[in-house]
């Protein structure tokens, strides 16, 4: 049997962010990457079929700005990414995230 092919890669994430040739070979990438992947999984066991993790293109899109999202941010001290010399950032309202959740189909904790 052939092993299915990896549904989030490093060439993914590195592709959103538009970096340059040969910064797949980034360890914090390669990290960001397993870290989200392996969390999308396991919040989303829904998704699995024959044994194969088969996400919607809104589950790996959100994944991969996951991703991104928490390679950019090792960073900057605010804890949010931000462009250039401009890394001090902040997002008051989580508005990103918040759009990365809802791709994923991540539901909001509920009060019992």
């Amino acid at each position: 049997m052939a092993t299915p092919p990896a549904w989030l890669t490093v060439e993914d994430v590195a592709a959103y962010l538009d970096l340059p040739a040969g910064a797949t070979l980034d360890d914090n990438l390669a990290l960001s990457t397993a870290a989200v992947k392996a969390a999308v999984e396991r919040r989303r066991s829904d998704l699995v079929v024959d044994d194969v993790f088969a996400p919607s293109d809104e589950v790996k899109g959100g994944a991969v700005m996951w991703a991104a999202l928490v390679y950019q941010s090792r960073n900057a001290p605010s804890g949010f990414a931000g462009y250039g010399d401009e890394t001090m950032l902040f997002d008051s309202l989580g508005a990103r995230r918040a759009e990365v959740m809802r791709l994923l189909g991540w539901r909001r904790p509920v009060a019992t």
